[in-house]
């Protein structure tokens, strides 16, 4: 008893499957989530800090260049107005500077007015339509700025400049030049297994060196962090992409605050917890392991559960289009639930299929039935007809014979009906169009002789009625019809006419619309003269079918419009006639 208690729990579909996910990928998400997470943030840490530095030692020759330059200059700078005067002093203290600087290709003193006054070499150059200078004049401070056709040495050189106050008025720049070469930077200090691209831009975002060249510099700078917005800060790093789409670590040092930065960039494939251990190595475990756990737990779910779902839904399908499904197969190895789903899907389908075939008859006796009642109603309806005929030609005085014609009409118009019901392959409903197209046609044929000429207008939309209000609605359309002939004049222009409509004015709303001309009477007096049983029929027609009547008295047109909802059949099947009993 036992035993089968406990096979019963574990055969069940969510306990293999439970078990099998569970042995499958539990270890691993707490190793790739742990190690990926803790290295990920290990590595990052290490190599910006690395990074920065790697940076700062990278730039430590360019710095010396830069701050000894920059030095120079405002040292310059502060005694120029008062060496300015003495021309050959003041060419010889540019000349001994570059003497004694060799890595310096020019130094010189720039007057306000754009001349040289004097320096290492040229003296006397005009610097005003330089549009560099024009820019510094604008703006006196200390600048750094890359210049790649300098005009004295003819080559790229990076143009150091400090602007020379005399009495607090602008006089002129001392600016110093260093040649610009591809491989300026020197990074022999940085460590092989870890390159380091450095980059130096001044204080307005343009770049003045670069270790790889100057070629396609910005496809190796940040992308979204415009250099410009990296200046003003002590040191910072961070990870993000190239322009050119390569994953990088950054660093950001100064090399002259306020002046000069440089900004050294790292892949991030090179990121290393310990020296020679690469970051996709310890990545290598969990996403073996994570490829090898969807495998099992696809083969579980698949062998356990989807393959004979599949199977099962292409049975319910094949039964859907055919009503036929194949016999229940025994299969050991089919967890429980899905027996018992397969089970009750099979004794679904053979109940479906026997309940079917006793509906499908129970329809048929019934529409047999129902055709049979439509049918003698007719019958019956076409005997007070004829009986009504008989008497119709039996009376002595036109008001009777009148009299029984339109009771003659109003039955023949149920009768229509009744005979519609058992014509058409639609079982409980009216094509309304057809119904009035047969029942009006016959009433005009009847009321107007030969010798009147009558203009006669019918136009219906196709539209199906249940017998509820397709009955109403005849009887209504044939009242205004007989209310239409009796009164219809003749104008003084035209032929009399008699116009029937019906339309559909929305998806659920009908109109029936019946008017005659005015005019001359084609009837004599005697028979037009009425007792309002037609106006009082019209009106509970109407109402019975749910409308709204009006009556339009218009010069030369009398109408009678009635718009009504298309009922459905639940609607239909309980108000029946008690309106037109009352009426």
């Amino acid at each position: 008893m036992i035993w089968r208690v406990v096979r019963a729990r574990v055969d069940g579909l969510g306990v293999r499957i439970a078990a099998l996910l569970s042995i499958a990928l539990f270890p691993i998400g707490l190793i790739a989530v742990s190690l990926t997470h803790q290295f990920a943030k290990a590595a990052d840490e290490r190599a910006q800090s690395n990074l920065l530095a790697l940076t700062a030692q990278a730039a430590a020759g360019e710095e010396a260049l830069i701050r000894t330059g920059f030095g120079t200059t405002e040292a310059l700078a502060a005694v120029m107005p008062f060496v300015a005067s003495d021309y050959d002093a003041c060419n010889r203290v540019f000349s001994d500077f570059i003497t004694s600087n060799p890595s310096f290709s020019f130094a010189g003193y720039i007057g306000a007015d754009g001349f040289m006054v004097c320096g290492s070499d040229r003296s006397g150059y005009d610097f005003r339509n330089r549009s560099l200078y024009k820019h510094m004049v604008e703006k006196p401070e200390l600048r750094s700025d890359l210049i790649l056709d300098a005009p004295i040495s003819d080559q790229r050189v990076i143009v150091l400049s400090a602007p020379v106050f005399d009495d607090g008025a602008f006089d002129g720049y001392i600016s110093v030049s260093l040649p610009h070469e591809d491989t300026r930077i020197n990074l022999e200090n940085a460590p092989v297994d870890r390159p380091v691209e450095l980059i130096t831009f001044n204080n307005e975002g343009e770049v003045l060196s670069a270790s790889g060249g100057l070629e396609n510099v910005y496809a190796r700078l940040p992308n979204g962090r415009p250099l410009v917005n990296l200046t003003g800060q002590y040191r910072s790093s961070f990870t993000g992409e190239t322009n050119d789409g390569e994953a990088r670590v950054f660093a950001v040092v100064p090399i002259l605050r306020n002046q000069v930065y440089a900004i050294g960039s790292w892949p991030r494939e090179r990121l290393s917890v310990a020296p020679g251990l690469a970051i996709a190595t310890p990545m290598i475990f969990p996403i073996a392991m994570w490829l090898t756990s969807l495998g099992v737990a696809y083969f579980a779910v698949h062998r356990l559960a989807i393959k004979h779902i599949r199977r099962l839904s292409r049975d319910m399908r094949k039964f859907a289009a055919t009503r036929r499904h194949d016999e229940r197969r025994k299969d050991p190895g089919l967890p429980r639930e899905l027996r018992e789903i397969e089970r009750a899907w099979h004794d679904l389908a053979e109940t479906v299929i026997r309940d079917e075939a006793e509906l499908e008859d129970t329809i048929h006796d019934k529409s047999v039935l129902l055709k049979e009642v439509h049918h003698r109603v007719k019958n019956n309806l076409q005997l007070i007809a004829s009986i009504v005929n008989m008497k119709v030609r039996k009376a002595k005085t036109p008001e009777a014979r009148f009299a029984l014609k339109e009771v003659q009409g109003r039955v023949m118009s149920i009768a229509t009906v009744h005979r519609s019901l058992y014509e058409t392959t639609t079982e409980g409903r009216v094509r309304a169009d057809q119904l009035l197209r047969s029942t009006v046609g016959k009433l005009v044929d009847a009321g107007v002789g030969n010798e009147v000429k009558l203009e006669n207008t019918q136009t219906y939309e196709p539209i199906t009625l249940y017998p509820d209000q397709a009955v109403p609605l005849s009887l209504l359309a044939t009242e205004a019809t007989t209310n239409a002939l009796k009164y219809v004049g003749r104008p003084a222009d035209a032929l009399p006419c008699v116009d029937v409509s019906l339309t559909r004015l929305e998806p659920e709303i009908a109109r029936l619309s019946v008017s005659n001309s005015k005019g001359t009477p084609l009837l004599p007096p005697e028979q037009v003269s009425g007792t309002g049983l037609g106006t009082s029929l019209i009106q509970a027609f109407a109402q019975q079918l749910g409308g709204q009547l009006k009556v339009e008295d218009e010069e030369g047109r009398y109408s009678v419009v009635v718009d009504f909802p298309i009922a459905s059949f639940d609607e239909a099947s309980e108000d029946g006639f008690a309106e037109v009993d009352e009426a």
